[in-house]
């Protein structure tokens, strides 16, 4: 594994003492935190990019919040604590953010860092090229830096998740090295440079990328580890024997296979958690291309609904851990909507809407054939789709398996759209303005990953996502999200399948993690080990 394997290897100096043992570990939980050592995070596919701020994708962020700072971090109840910026002032009227930036702070490359990258990020980056670019571009004015220390965003209607989406999406970027270039191929989507508390060192395509400590880091004394590794294990009964091992550190999210979690919660010398992930509230679905001949008619897509058993798939592809879904918001969410459509498993039903349809039995016993298309080393993912394809058949429908690697899966659905169906699991976040709209309204259908790739259009839909991210009262806001739901589930644009079961689990000599930030399955530099020195 990576552990043996780097320390025969030397990558390059700053490497050469990454898992070296300090001093004796020590069983304090009210200990201070030790200095050095290194953890090796577990993933399950490559990275596409190391670029957060062009890619929404999980890997990605997890890696890139390490590297990259942003204005604000957001903590467990979702509110807003320092990062560049230091402190923030908002108008009375809701319109105007002034984000006083923190003074003195380095890039990784040692240029200063200024008020102009933040500018340049969000007009040049963030806006026109992130999968939530559209909504940002539909409420974000303009974005002034009057001096090198501070930033003004004016927006041209109120926006209550601003603050969120700061917090969420906007990694700056480094003017200086993207300026006047492709940001989309910039050489330094490969190599970043961030002002964050950890430096790039190393990415070996298939094996790991390697992260080490900023010593420069503007929060004094953070981080407390020396290096950070984010080890690529595709299989994942191997993500879990190796963590088991003590070869890696840490797995979360997509990254642990429901069907470990009863054995891990047991396992003497790991920690388990199901905190910190606030800004989730996933939902595994099937995304459906309505611009499919086949699946453009609502009749068949309502069809494979009530051919799904959801409780059969919540109980097989995440044992139990989550829930069957009803709709595009999660039942935690303070938008969430109870009164739609369920439907309820009926083998009748479905065959009788296909008769109406137009697709009868043929002689082979099949009605026709369609796609779905799934990150495989996700077991949620391939279980879900090994289970429609047997419901699916009930009713003569074939369902073919296309399950690839996560990279390959997002060129085919989001950039090519050559798919039929897509099984994926999604944050649906803190609010729906963020991580919900971006699925479903028409001007984000576009070749960027995790936007409208159903192709799905409904102008009122899209009214109804505008007035519940600019509604003045939390009320309004609902009633809008709460309409938009009940058309979706009518019109099913995709089929939500589960809200989805979500762990975090390390060794337990990790000390740190998972405990103030809704994000915490990528914030890293609060983490300390007992292998590390005394301060």
């Amino acid at each position: 594994m990576l552990r043996r394997i780097l320390r025969g290897k030397a990558i390059v100096p700053l490497l050469s003492a990454l898992f070296m043992l300090g001093a004796a570990a020590t069983h304090a939980e009210d200990a201070k935190p030790r200095i050095g050592g290194g953890m090796i995070v577990g993933i399950g596919a490559d990275p596409g990019v190391l670029n957060a701020s062009i890619s929404a994708n999980l890997v990605e962020k997890t890696i890139s919040s390490n590297v990259f700072s942003m204005l604000i971090r957001l903590d467990k109840t979702f509110q807003p604590v320092p990062d560049l910026a230091e402190s923030w002032d908002i108008s009375e009227d809701g319109l105007t953010y002034t984000f006083h930036l923190r003074q003195g702070v380095k890039w990784h490359d040692g240029q200063p860092f200024t008020s102009d990258d933040v500018k340049f990020t969000i007009e040049e980056v963030i806006l026109p090229l992130h999968s939530r670019g559209a909504t940002y571009q539909g409420v974000i004015d303009t974005v002034e830096a009057p001096d090198a220390n501070t930033v003004v965003i004016t927006l041209k209607t109120s926006f209550g998740p601003l603050m969120n989406a700061l917090g969420y999406d906007f990694f700056i970027l480094p003017k200086h090295l993207y300026a006047g270039t492709d940001i989309k191929n910039n050489p330094y989507n490969a190599k970043p440079v961030g002002t964050g508390p950890f430096k790039f060192v190393e990415w070996e395509k298939g094996s790991h990328v390697a992260l080490a400590r900023n010593e420069d880091f503007f929060i004094a004394g953070k981080p407390y580890l020396d290096r950070l590794v984010f080890q690529t294990i595709p299989d994942a009964a191997s993500r879990v024997l190796a963590l088991e091992s003590g070869d890696i550190d840490y797995l979360s999210y997509q990254s642990v296979p429901s069907s470990a979690v009863p054995r891990l919660k047991e396992t003497p010398n790991l920690t388990t958690t199901t905190e910190g992930f606030e800004s989730l509230a996933s939902i595994g679905m099937l995304s459906i291309n309505v611009e499919n001949p086949i699946l453009s008619d609502v009749r068949v897509r309502k069809a494979l609904a009530y051919a799904m058993d959801k409780n059969l798939i919540a109980e097989r592809a995440d044992y139990s851990v989550g829930k069957p879904a009803t709709g595009p918001i999660a039942s935690t969410s303070w938008a969430y909507e109870a009164d739609v459509e369920a439907y309820a498993h009926d083998l009748e039903k479905a065959a009788a809407l296909l008769d109406e349809a137009g697709y009868p039995v043929k002689a082979d016993g099949t009605r026709f054939s369609i796609r779905v298309i799934a990150d495989g080393a996700v077991e949620f993912h391939r279980k879900a789709a090994e289970i429609l394809k047997e419901q699916f058949a009930q009713v003569g429908v074939n369902l073919e398996l296309e399950l690839l690697e996560r990279n390959v899966m997002l060129d085919h659905v989001y950039i090519k759209r050559d798919f039929d169906t897509q099984i994926h699991i999604f944050s649906t976040g803190a609010d729906p303005a963020i991580d919900v709209s971006r699925l479903y309204v028409s001007t984000n259908i576009r070749p960027v990953n995790f936007t409208n790739a159903s192709g799905y259009r409904n102008e009122t839909v899209d009214q109804l996502f505008a007035e519940g991210q600019s509604a003045f009262t939390l009320d309004g806001r609902v009633a809008a999200y709460q309409e938009a739901q009940k058309i979706l589930v009518d019109e099913l644009p995709a089929i939500w399948l589960e809200e989805v079961g979500i762990v975090g689990v390390w060794n337990s000599k990790f000390h740190g993690l998972h405990e103030w930030s809704a994000y915490s399955y990528y914030s890293f530099w609060d983490a300390w080990t007992e292998d590390g020195k005394e301060q």
